[in-house]
This record gives C-alpha cells, structure tokens and sequence, in this order.
C-alpha cells in the first residue's frame, strides 16, 4: 500500500485554485528618533486623549454592567463620545497620511497608527483601574450611611465581579474600541491611502480587529474558546500550536505551493526571500507557508468542496458554459482530495475526535468551567480515563456546587461526538483550519503592533515636545484647527479652460428665435460650475464670452493642496457630467445642446499678479497652453465628426508643417468636442499625487488603449474614479487625412465614458 506521503504527491495542483498571500511591509527604520535616541517621540492631539478617555471610562460601565452606581451613566451618552472620538480619531490619522505624502514616506503613516493604538490600549488599562477607584470609595460611604446597609453587600458583590472578570471587561472594551479605529481605517480612510501608497504599504483591514492584543496570556484556554479554537497547552498534546502547524507545514511541502504563481493576480510568484527580509517575525524554514497559513480565506479555496457543489449545480441550472462546468468538476474533484488528505493526516495524528469535541464542548463547558479548565472539560468528552477519574469527583463536586453540578449534559455531548457522520467531521475541521489560521495570522500581527509600540514614546510633557521640536524630531498628528493658520506661499498651480463650442451659432439661432442666449449660458455652464468649485479647491480666474477659464493653487508647506492635478482633473469631468445632464433637459424643450472643449494645464511655480484697483488678474503662461489644449481645428471636426464614442480628443502634427516641428510652441491639430486634454507635465505630476495603475483596455477587436487609473480625493471627503488615455500624436495630411507616420509625442485625454469606468471597475473587482 502507498505511503501517505506518496499518494500526496499524486494530488492535483494547487495554482488553479486561486490561493491569497498575507502580505504587507511595516518597519519605522527609515524614520528619526526622538531626544532619547532610542524611541520616537510623537505628540497626539489633547483632544484625543479627552475624547478617548471619556469614551473608555463609559464603555467600561457599560461592559462591566455596573450602570447603575453611576447616576450620570446613560446609553446615548456612550455613543456620543464614541462618535466624538471617531470624529479626532479620523482627522489625525488622515493628517498622518497627508504629512507621509507629502514626505513621500509610508512610514509617518505607520508611526500614526501605531501611535494611536498604543494610546487606546494604554487608555483602556487606565480606565479599568479609574473604575475600580470610582467603586471602592463606595463601599465606605455605604458603611458610614445607616440608611440602607443591603447596598453595601450589593457593591461589595459588583466590585468583586469586576475583579474577577478583569480580563473579560478588557477585552470587551479593547474589541470596541479597537473595531471603531478598524471602521475608521477601512470605511473613511481606505480610499486616500489606495490614492497615495501601493498595496503593499497599506496595513489589512483585520490589522487592528485582533483580540491578542486585548489579553495578557494568547494562549489561555477560556480566551481560546471564545475567540479561536481550544489548542493544547503540554508539549505531549497533539493538538498544542507548533504540532498542528509542523502537520499542516509537511503537507503542504508536499504541493506546488509557493512553487510557481498561485495567485489570480500574480503576486504570489514573488520571490520568498524577499518576503522573508521585509517580514522579520518569520523564521524561513518553520514559516515557510506562512504566507498562505495567514489567509484564512484560503481553507474554502483549498477543501471547500461542499460550496463548489453548490455552485456547480447553481451553473448547471444556468446553463453555464462547458469549459465554466468543467472548471468547477476540477475544482471539487481536487478540494475534494486535498481535504481527504487532511483528514487522513489529522485523523492518524489522533485529532480529528478533539477538533470535533472542541466545537460541541462550546454550548456546554461554561456549567463546568470553573471549576474545571476547558481542557479538562474536552478530555471528559475524548478520553475514556478521564471521564473515570471526573466522575469519581462528582460526589465531592456536587457538595461543592449542588445538585446543578451534572455530567448528563456532557454524556449528551458525548454521544453528538461518537455520533458525528464524516461529513459533519469534515467540516469541523474545515472551521478548525480556518480558526487556527486566524490565530496564527494574529500572533504575527501582534507581535509587529507590539514591537512597533515599544519604540514609541508618547511625548506629553510640555519640555519633551519643544525639546524634540527644536530638534525636528518630533512627529505631531494634530487636529486642522491645532495648525498654526497662515497664508501659505503658491508654490504650483494649475489652470482649467472649458471652452463652448459654436458659440455663436448658438448665440445666433437663439436671438433669432427671440431666446435669451444670456440667460441660457448662465444657467446650463457658468452658475452649475460655481456651485462645484468648492469641492475641488478651484476658483475663477476670469470669464469670456463663451469660456472659463479656473485654477487651482499648491501652497507650501500644505499638504491637502498637493492634489492640484488630480482635482482638477476631476472637476473637469463634473463639468462635462453637469453639461450632459443639462443638455438633456435641452433636447427635451428644443434648445440648443452645449458641446465644450476643456483643457488642463500644469505650472511648476507660482503665477503672477497685477491689480487693477482692487481686481487681481494672474498672468501665466499655463493660461495660453491651457487655452491650446482645450481647442479644436474646424477641419479636423468636420472630418472625425463620427469618431469613435468612446474618445473625444485626437491630436496629429500636420506633416506639411515643418518648420514648426523643432518650435517650442504648441501647433498641434486637435479634434475636441467633449473631450478634456491633460498637458505632458500634468500628467507628471499626477502621477506623483496619487497612485496610478496601468491597465490595457480593449477598444475594440484589433485596438488596445493604454490607461491609468487612480482615484481623486475631493475637499469634501469624496473620492472619484480617474482614467486617463495615453495616445500617441501621428502625422497627418490635412487635406486627406490620411496618417504619414507617428511622432514620439504623446497627449493624455481624461476619460468620460461610463463604458470605460464600468470596464475597470469589472476588472479591480474580479482580482
């Protein structure tokens, strides 16, 4: 008969199977130290630590039920310090994440997280000892008062509850907080760090929703059973962590894993000693697979068949594709095999009947536990001697804790267990795996935060933050309203031209059909872009006839401003957003429809100012080229009237024109209707705001267009998608259109198209 090891070597491979790596990079190396030279020093805002205290001291009354010594004590008022602390919580953590952008290092924004996490979990310690010292004075005024002696006893029973669930009140206040700062990180603040930082420099989503870091002892049964799975604590115990993790460790190494790429999206071809280098908690040999034992998404895709059935038969029904079909028989036909696998192993190890006695105990172990750990608790159910041994005890246990102290509901559990069919086991260890991956991904995460907090001294005295201040070695996460407020010099700036095409065709036909051309302007273009300028940041230069002309200012030392391009670029497709929705409404009543040209424009530097009385007017030379941009040749219209929908922006060289190639002025033919063009050194400088991704989109059957995505961030916390086309400009003979060749310029068309958007959203969200 084969080995194990042998007929593991005949499964299937594992790259089909889309497995996730756990992967991300923290250190704080790249940083200074603070005036110790060993620790950084970090200032938080005063406004957190009364907000944090006021909200901690609330939750631990609500969690060690003691509402009612507490007169002033009311449900609402805990939310709405919660709420408070929400609020400074999100201010100072994006302040954190605008000062790393604008140091272009990741690490500021690690400093700011762990900053704060070390300041909840010292705040909730604090609190805990503030409750008790709100309690026990209580005690004493109730034995000096004659009025009602039963309280004292009442107290006295509380206190000693809070005592004796330290660790539960804890742990209970900790995961509250804790998953308000998680909210925080994933609903209001992902957004803007996936704007600035790569994937890899983004903490997970579970980082801070990690229950390690609110226990004194990881390994504690009771706090196993709650929140994991019940492991064995003895060097013999088959179920203790490193034995379990050397098991699933020896079956993996029997696969492709980490072999060759196992990932849909790539990244898990990365080489592992790299992987190795960034993560120090990892030893290479006995951690090998950690990447993917930190994932616990990985068991479904791993042994789930059960749920590729399910979903075979749903595509069955639907008349799914063959090949679809046939990728889902494979998919369960390997799940299928790996998890009988994984049984047999676990199984031969003697750990099957504890994994399942370890999920049925759950309902039943509290009635025994105390006296008896829930280890003992699980050896009555698996381990024939010692049911023996407990029940000889019963007799002296029932004198203890009365007649309630029965071992029927165990005996019933017993026979669940024995009783189990092999699916139902299966499953268990299914939940098993997925538990102990958790925990293993905990661990490491704990030990990083709490490496990282080590290092940090959170300064509060006055001399220690003017000292390190001095010295520039002083990192503050402060509230807007905490920044010194001072005009700020203009660094940068970015001018937007949106220019009306046929305007006086328009002006025309309505004068003739006795309209108000004045009315209709301000109404469908000037007064709805006025009403979005705040959103950007952006203001009026000035307004011509049938023209804006906006802009957008970089102020030093400011880093909210620093998105000068990308606001811009967003506010350009608003404008033709609010246009379309007009010109429909236009259509509708017979009116004229309005088609513009918009350009964008960058300057490195600030512009410059005249007055006339007290009118301010800029000069710039990023006026006239973004006047350029946003043009188009009448010629050129008439012949790509019917141009691909899903583009409105064509730049050619006339080829007959070359005395002009060499010139440093802009003699580009463009095609401009509806489009936004973006200038070269603008498109630069967006991609040093925000982080864009590359993507190829497939315009057509022969025809792929190069695109890079990002999201802008708006003044008010909003965040819009962002697709720019890079193209490249051709020579052209402008009487036949006919293309001569291609230049080595480029031009940069911000996109419009719901279809182009849609496509890329359908691409992000199938990786």
């Amino acid at each position: 008969m084969l080995s194990i090891f042998e007929s593991f070597k005949k499964q299937p491979s594992l790259k089909n199977l889309g497995l996730k790596r756990y992967q991300f990079s923290y250190s704080l190396d790249k940083l200074v130290l603070g005036v110790d030279n060993i620790r950084f020093d970090v200032h938080i805002s005063p406004q957190v630590y009364s907000a944090l205290k006021r909200a901690a001291f609330l939750l631990m009354i609500k969690h060690s039920k003691s509402e009612d010594f507490f007169n002033d004590y009311k449900r609402e008022s805990c939310e709405i310090e919660k709420n408070t602390l929400r609020h400074v919580c999100t201010d100072i953590l994006t302040d954190g994440i605008n000062r790393a952008k604008s140091a272009n290092e990741v690490q500021i924004d690690f400093l700011g997280q762990t900053a704060l996490a070390k300041l909840f979990l010292k705040e909730i310690r604090d609190q805990y000892k503030n409750l008790i010292a709100h309690c026990e004075p209580l005690v004493r005024v109730y034995q000096l008062s004659q009025q009602d002696q039963n309280k004292i006893f009442i107290i006295k029973d509380k206190l000693a509850d809070i005592k004796l669930h330290r660790n539960q009140i804890i742990r209970l206040v900790g995961e509250e907080l804790f998953g308000l700062l998680a909210d925080i990180q994933t609903r209001k603040l992902r957004n803007l760090r996936e704007t600035h930082f790569s994937p890899e420099d983004i903490l997970p989503d579970n980082y801070f929703i990690n229950p390690i870091l609110h226990t004194d002892n990881p390994a504690d049964d009771f706090f196993l059973i709650e929140e994991y799975v019940l492991l064995g604590q003895r060097l013999k115990d088959p179920d203790n962590f490193a034995n379990v993790k050397f098991i699933i460790n020896e079956l993996l190494g029997q696969t492709d894993l980490g072999q060759e790429n196992t990932e849909n999206d790539g990244s898990a071809g990365a080489d592992e000693s790299n992987y190795q280098k960034d993560n120090r908690f990892l030893d290479a040999k006995e951690n090998t697979f950690d990447p993917w034992m930190m994932e616990p998404g990985n068991i479904d895709r791993l042994f789930n068949y059960f749920d590729s059935r399910e979903l075979y038969e749903k595509a069955k029904k639907a008349k799914e594709s063959k090949d679809i079909l046939l990728k889902l028989k494979e998919q369960i036909k390997t799940r299928k095999k790996l998890l009988n696998l994984f049984y047999r192993k676990f199984k031969k190890h003697h750990l099957i009947k504890q994994i399942v006695a370890s999920f049925e105990m759950k309902s039943v172990y509290g009635r025994y536990c105390p006296p008896m750990q829930p280890r003992q608790t699980r050896e009555f159910l698996v381990d024939f001697w010692s049911r023996i041994y407990i029940t000889h005890q019963q007799k002296r246990l029932k004198s203890v804790y009365g007649e309630a102290f029965s071992l029927a509901p165990l005996k019933q559990t017993i026979k669940r267990i024995n009783g189990s069919p092999i699916t139902e086991k299966k499953q268990h260890l299914l939940m098993f795996l997925k538990k102990f991956f958790q925990y293993n991904r905990d661990l490491y995460n704990s030990r990083i935060l709490k490496d990282g907090m080590a290092s940090i001294n959170l300064a509060t005295e006055e001399n220690i933050i003017l000292l390190s201040r001095e010295n520039r070695s002083l990192f503050e996460f402060l509230l807007p309203e905490e920044r010194i407020k001072e005009e700020k010099p203009i660094i940068n700036h970015v001018i937007i031209k949106a220019d009306i095409r046929g305007s006086m065709d328009i002006n025309h036909t309505m004068i003739k059909r006795k309209l108000n051309p004045a009315s209709y302007f301000s109404l469908n273009f000037f007064d709805p872009i006025s009403a979005i300028l705040s959103e950007y940041d952006a203001a009026k230069v000035f307004i011509e006839g049938d023209a804006i002309i906006l802009s957008i200012f970089e102020n030093e030392d400011t880093p909210h401003s620093c998105y000068s391009v990308a606001r811009a670029c967003g506010l350009a497709i608003k404008i033709l957003q609010i246009v379309r929705s007009y010109n429909e409404i236009n259509k509708e009543n017979n009116l004229p429809v309005l088609e513009l040209g918009i350009g964008i424009c960058y300057s490195h530097g600030p512009p410059m100012f005249l007055f006339d009385g007290d009118s301010r007017i800029m000069i710039s030379p990023a006026i006239n080229l973004a006047d350029r941009l946003s043009s188009c040749d009448k010629k050129i219209r008439r012949r790509l009237k019917n141009q691909n929908p899903l583009f409105n922006l064509f730049e050619f060289k006339n080829a007959a024109e070359e005395e002009t190639r060499d010139s440093a002025d802009d003699f580009s033919l463009r095609y401009n209707v509806n489009g936004i063009e973006l200038s070269v050194d603008g498109f630069n400088k967006l991609g040093q705001e925000i982080n864009l991704k590359t993507v190829v989109y497939k315009a057509g059957k022969d025809e792929n267009v190069k695109l890079y995505t990002g999201k802008v961030p708006t003044v008010n916390g909003n965040y819009q998608h962002l697709a720019i086309r890079e193209a490249t400009v051709y020579e052209i003979k402008l009487e036949t259109m006919e293309i001569t060749g291609e230049t080595s310029q480029k031009y940069y068309e911000v996109c419009t198209s719901h279809e182009i958007y849609d496509s890329i959203n359908n691409l992000s969200s199938t990786k």
